[in-house]
């Protein structure tokens, strides 16, 4: 059984069974015992007459909501065919009565779309609003989080494969990959969302999504380049988002790409601009030091591993550089006080442990 038709079986407490009457005036429902949502229930019971008096929408939405929590029950075939009995067009009804209620009731409004969902996965718009409902829940239940996410996109993917031009899908996955920080993706589906829109007030909306967003996409897509060794696009791009907005992560990743090809001075600009708006991530601290000292400038690379201590005190890797140039100075007894800071910390690597032990070994430190 899949982990996501598990979840929705937990919902099983929240049904409650009937057998009406025999001269009940819904002569269909009479052969089979009928799934109620037990709010709805405990709401409409008024007296004992109940079997006879029970509103035709509560058993609907009740056979629903069991589908939706149980899309194996063992009534299944006997449900639907009572269902489309009396609703002509099942996600039609599931998606405007799940709107309906969604913000009193967003537990009856997910199980309605979902048995809308489990009757018929073809209706494209009952299958949008389920996919959309349910993936928020990943940040509410963390044991189904990656299920909620997969199933919506899954859903929201199949939407497409069934009709390429269903904006609304592109809209949801840009929605969905903007909230995991695939900033790239999550343009692209806004970028196809737009284009199949005709609406002037949801281009508007879609728009100030592309916006919200616009940046990060950018700095992915420099990191993305940086991480396949293509610094000069990298820098092309990150150079571009940098002449319209200042920030600090752009300069820094920036940095690393003219660091990469070896062009320490402007690597030296663009870590000073990252300080300079704020970046204070101890990565920036030991790349802007390695720069510095790529390009003569030992005193200033010390001076700003110094900085970068102050902030991370028990970064290892800072102290081991500023060791490195302590020793290319000649400077023996600053060089000893790292090399006794390092060897205070209970966690430092095995690969620093090795490396300390070749440099006292070399300059007879021990």
């Amino acid at each position: 059984m899949a982990k996501i038709d598990q979840y929705f079986l937990n919902f099983t407490d929240k049904l409650a069974y009937i057998d009406l009457k025999k001269e009940s005036s819904y002569e269909l429902l009479n052969k089979t015992p009928l799934a109620l949502y037990a709010k709805d229930l405990s709401e409409n019971v008024i007296s004992g007459e109940f079997e006879n008096k029970i509103n035709l929408d509560i058993i609907l939405d009740g056979l629903i909501i069991n589908l939706g929590i149980d899309k194996d029950f063992r009534y299944k075939e006997s449900y639907i065919k009572i269902i489309e009995n009396y609703i002509k067009n099942i996600g039609s009804y599931t998606s405007q009565k799940a709107l309906e209620i969604i913000e009193k009731n967003p537990e009856k409004s997910l199980l309605l779309l979902r048995g809308g969902y489990i009757i018929n996965p073809f209706d494209k718009y009952n299958s949008y609003n389920y996919a959309r409902v349910l993936w928020p829940k990943a940040y509410e239940d963390t044991e189904y989080k990656d299920e909620f996410i997969k199933e919506a996109l899954r859903i929201l993917q199949e939407i497409i494969n069934q009709d390429q031009d269903f904006p609304l899908s592109y809209y949801e996955l840009g929605n969905i990959y903007a909230n995991l920080g695939e900033y790239i993706k999550a343009r692209s589906y806004y970028e196809n969302a737009l284009q199949r829109t005709k609406d002037i007030q949801a281009q508007d909306e879609i728009r100030d999504k592309i916006k919200m967003i616009f940046d990060n996409a950018e700095i992915e897509e420099g990191l993305y380049y940086i991480g396949k060794g293509n610094f000069d696009r990298a820098i092309q791009i990150l150079t571009r988002l940098l002449s319209k907005t200042k920030r600090a992560d752009a300069y820094y990743y920036l940095a690393v790409a003219y660091q990469n090809v070896g062009q320490y001075e402007n690597s030296n600009l663009a870590f000073k601009n990252s300080l300079d708006k704020g970046g204070e991530f101890r990565e920036l601290y030991n790349d802007y030091a390695i720069s510095l000292y790529a390009t003569k400038k030992p005193i200033d690379a010390i001076e700003i591993i110094n900085q970068g201590l102050k902030k991370y005190p028990e970064d290892p890797r800072m102290t081991y550089n500023r060791l490195q140039i302590n020793l290319s100075l000649n400077n023996i007894k600053k060089a000893k006080e790292d090399i006794e800071n390092l060897e205070s910390y209970d966690d430092l690597s095995d690969e620093l442990r090795q490396n300390i032990q070749i440099i006292k070994d070399q300059y007879k430190l021990n």
